[in-house]
C-alpha cells in the first residue's frame, strides 16, 4: 500500500490556492477579471496547480520518480516547458493587468506562448520511449479508450442540448449570423457550422492544451496520486470537491458558467465532473485524455450554448442545471460500479 502524505498534500495545495486565489483577488482589487478576459488573455489560474505539483517534483521531493538530479529523461523538458510557459505567461498577465486596450497583442503572444509548449509536447513525445514517459508520468496511455471517453462527452453535451430544446428549456440558436467572431451568409451557415463544431472538439482543446493540462497534472496528476491510498473512489469525490472550491473566485467574479448566486451548485458539478475526470485517468492511465477531454467539455458546452440551444434558466435546465446534473449523477453511479476503481495501485 502506497504511503499517504498527509504534509505534501497540504504543501501542494497551499501554494496552489495562495497563487491562483492570490491572483484572482488581485484582479478583483484591480480591473476585475471581465476586463482581464477582454484583454484577450487565459485565466492565469489555470497554469498553477501543474506548475506546484512540477516544482515540488522536480526540487523538493527527492524520492520523486522525476527529481531534478536522478532523471534524465527528454520528457523532464516537457516539465521544464511548462514552468518557463507559466513564469512568461504570469509576466505577460501582470502587465496586462495595467495595460490599457492592446487586447490584440495580448491575445496573440499568450496564443503564441501556448502554442510553443503544443508543439514542444508533440516533439518531445515523438523522441522519447514509453518507459521515459511513463517514468515522467506523461504517457499516452490508452489512446482508443480516451477516444470513446472524448465521443462520449460529446455524446453527453449534445443530449443535454436535445433536451433542453424538446422540453422546452431553451431557444434555438442557429440563425447566428457569425461564427467564432466571423460573419457569415445564410447559404453557408450549416458548413460553417459544421466547421466550427469540428474546431469545438479537435482545434480548441488542442490550442488550449497547456491550460487544461495546468489544471489536470495537478489535479488528476500529482493530488489524486498522493491521496489514492484513502481509496480511488473516496479520491476521485475529494479531488473533485477540492477542484470546485478551487474556482470559487472566478463563479464569485461572474465570469464563469454559473452565477455566483448559486456557487453550491457550481461545487456539486465539479464533484460529480470530477469523478468522470479522474475515472478518466484510472481507465486510460493517462493524464493527457484527461486533459484533452477537459479541454472538450469547455469547447462543445460552449458551442453548444452559443450555436445550438442556450437554456432559459441556466439554473432549471439540461446540460449544467438541476436536471442536467441528476443525468451526470446517474452516469456516475453507473461508472462508479467499474472494477477499475477495486484495482490495486502500482508502487
Amino acid at each position: 500500500m502506497r504511503e499517504f502524505r498527509i504534509g505534501r498534500i497540504g504543501l501542494f495545495l497551499s501554494l496552489t490556492f495562495a497563487l491562483s486565489w492570490g491572483f484572482d483577488g488581485l484582479l478583483a482589487a484591480t480591473i476585475g477579471h471581465s476586463a482581464y478576459l477582454d484583454r484577450g488573455l487565459s485565466p492565469l489560474g489555470m497554469f498553477f496547480p501543474a506548475f506546484v505539483a512540477i516544482v515540488l517534483r522536480l526540487f523538493l521531493f527527492k524520492d520523486s520518480s522525476v527529481y531534478f538530479r536522478t532523471y534524465q529523461g527528454k520528457p523532464r523538458l516537457i516539465l521544464y516547458g511548462f514552468l518557463l510557459l507559466t513564469a512568461i505567461y504570469s509576466v505577460v498577465a501582470l502587465v496586462g493587468t495595467g495595460a490599457q486596450g492592446q487586447s490584440a497583442v495580448f491575445r496573440g503572444a499568450g496564443s503564441l506562448l501556448l502554442t510553443l509548449w503544443t508543439l514542444l509536447v508533440i516533439s518531445i513525445a515523438g523522441q522519447s520511449s514509453k518507459a521515459e514517459l511513463e517514468r515522467a508520468g506523461l504517457q499516452l496511455g490508452d489512446v482508443d479508450r480516451g477516444v470513446k471517453f472524448i465521443l462520449g462527452v460529446i455524446l453527453f453535451f449534445a443530449l443535454q442540448a436535445g433536451l433542453n430544446l424538446l422540453l422546452g428549456l431553451g431557444k434555438f440558436q442557429g440563425q447566428v449570423q457569425q461564427v467564432y467572431g466571423i460573419p457569415i451568409s445564410a447559404g453557408i451557415r450549416p458548413l460553417a457550422l459544421i466547421v466550427a463544431f469540428g474546431l469545438a472538439v479537435t482545434g480548441i482543446p488542442l490550442s488550449g492544451l497547456a491550460l487544461v493540462f495546468g489544471e489536470e497534472y495537478g489535479w488528476r496528476g500529482f493530488l489524486q496520486d498522493e491521496l489514492s491510498p484513502t481509496g480511488k473512489r473516496r479520491t476521485a469525490l475529494i479531488v473533485g470537491l477540492i477542484w470546485g472550491l478551487w474556482h470559487f473566485p472566478i463563479i464569485m467574479s461572474g465570469v464563469h458558467t454559473y452565477p455566483s448566486t448559486i456557487l453550491g451548485l457550481g461545487l456539486v458539478f465539479f464533484a460529480l465532473w470530477g469523478v468522470i475526470q479522474s475515472y478518466a485517468v484510472y481507465k486510460t492511465g493517462s493524464i493527457w485524455v484527461a486533459a484533452f477531454m477537459h479541454g472538450v467539455v469547455n469547447s462543445v458546452y460552449a458551442f453548444m450554448l452559443d450555436y445550438i440551444v442556450r437554456p432559459d434558466d441556466i439554473l432549471l435546465s439540461f446540460g449544467l442545471g438541476i436536471f442536467g446534473l441528476l443525468c451526470l449523477a446517474i452516469v456516475v453511479l453507473f461508472v462508479m460500479r467499474d472494477s477499475i476503481w477495486d484495482a490495486e495501485l502500482p508502487e
